[in-house]
């Protein structure tokens, strides 16, 4: 674990702590400005914990001085600068101090630590990841997918959970079945607000869905969308952060707007409407974007993804096109898919989902994943295939022949329709 001490605006700010939490890193020190930086270095207690290891500064004349930089060399403590721009490069060289691009990902912040900070560091244990499976408006079968992907995690191994952060239309409760007067998510939000969610806290309030593969710890949704004042930014991104060391893999379904509401509002400390989908697509490390395979859900994704790419820059986005089907786009949909989307967007969809209206309504109508009630299905290999694509082979588990057999084997009311 590196302990940095930090001077950006606000936004970076909150960013950067994101970002070395999830690589295992604390931010002891926070500073408004250069000034303040020194004074809070300057007070801390010998051989308070954690050290400071690094003193991260955006390079622009509020959060980086000639003074932090003699209060840094007397301490024998690393100064870094972010620069991102000409101007803010041009400064950090005028003080002599070795900068990096906050795009650049936090991996190129790591590197420039001196070896013997991490030396001193012990291991970072090893921690969960977040996906976001998110799609532009429409119907494109985010929850859907969220469920199916989430269940084959757990049929590939590990400790997988899904939680339905979706403040507009949340559905994961409803598909699986389940009870949602307590919304799971909402509770461990209100837990994270007081400072008391824990491990143990969000097994209490998961349901637990059994699956062909394993079990599934699910944080159900607010069941009235009246309530999305419950799911705060800052909360959802706590519970998330917890979600990391509750589980290998957390899978996040999440609504379609990606609308910065304070642009709009004119009470700045308001609670935000869509503040949940920004912070949980902020958090992930890798987002599932869903679109529909017809010209509207085509068109939706072009206009969409420039706005996602921008609000997510340090996440890994994979693309997936669902309901994809002749009868809406021609001879060769996926063919004809895949050249749209190189053509419009730049982008390679990772895979195109066939449209299997007899599968989804199985898994509806049961309350249960594709891989219980569908297993033969298109549908259901397709999403197998990006699953699998999501595991790391080292890390993956391989599924005992009993599940194989009854993954492969359709419930019998539904073996005529779904082979």
């Amino acid at each position: 674990m590196i302990g940095i001490a930090v001077s950006a605006p606000l936004e970076r700010e909150d960013a950067i702590v994101r970002e070395a939490a999830r690589h295992g890193h604390r931010v002891a020190i926070r500073a408004a400005t250069a000034a303040d930086l020194i004074e809070r270095l300057a007070a801390r207690p010998d051989g308070a914990e954690p050290r400071i290891d690094l003193v991260l500064v955006v390079a622009d004349d509020r959060h980086a001085s000639r003074d932090l930089v003699d209060a840094c060399d007397r301490q024998g403590i690393r100064l870094l600068a972010l620069a991102d721009d000409a101007g803010e490069r041009s400064r950090a060289q005028r003080l002599g101090l070795d900068a990096v691009a906050w795009t650049d990902g936090f991996g190129a912040i790591e590197s420039q630590v001196q070896p013997s900070a991490q030396s001193r560091a012990e291991p970072a244990p090893a921690r969960g990841r977040v996906i976001a499976v998110w799609g532009p408006a429409g119907s494109p079968g985010r929850t859907t997918a969220a469920i199916a992907l989430a269940a084959e995690l757990a049929l590939l191994g590990g400790r997988v959970a899904l939680v339905d952060a979706d403040t507009t239309s949340a559905a994961v409760a409803p598909s699986l079945g389940l009870l949602d007067e307590s919304p799971g998510f909402a509770a461990a939000a209100r837990l994270a607000r007081a400072g008391s969610l824990t491990v143990d806290e969000l097994d209490r309030i998961c349901q637990q869905v059994p699956t062909m593969g394993g079990t599934v710890r699910v944080l159900t949704g607010i069941g009235r969308a009246s309530r999305w004042p419950e799911l705060g930014g800052d909360r959802v991104a706590e519970v998330l952060e917890r979600c990391r060391d509750w589980a290998g893999t957390t899978v996040v379904d999440v609504a379609a707007s990606l609308e910065r509401d304070e642009e709009i509002s004119s009470d700045l400390f308001a609670p935000r409407r869509h503040a949940a989908t920004l912070a949980a697509l902020e958090a992930a490390d890798e987002v599932l974007v869903v679109a529909g395979g017809d010209a509207v859900g085509i068109a939706r994704l072009v206009r969409a993804l420039p706005e996602l790419r921008e609000l997510v820059p340090q996440a890994r986005v994979r693309v997936v096109v669902n309901k994809v089907r002749a009868s809406a786009i021609g001879i060769a949909p996926e063919r004809a898919v895949q050249e749209t989307l190189r053509r419009l967007a730049a982008v390679t969809p990772e895979a195109c989902w066939p449209f299997d209206g007899r599968a989804a309504d199985a898994a509806l109508l049961e309350g249960r994943p594709l891989v219980d009630v569908a297993g033969r299905s298109r549908l259901r290999r397709r999403v197998q295939e990006l699953a699998a694509s999501l595991v790391p082979s080292e890390a993956a588990a391989p599924p005992s022949r009993a599940s194989l057999r009854a993954a492969e084997r359709p419930r019998k009311r539904w073996l005529p329709a779904l082979r």
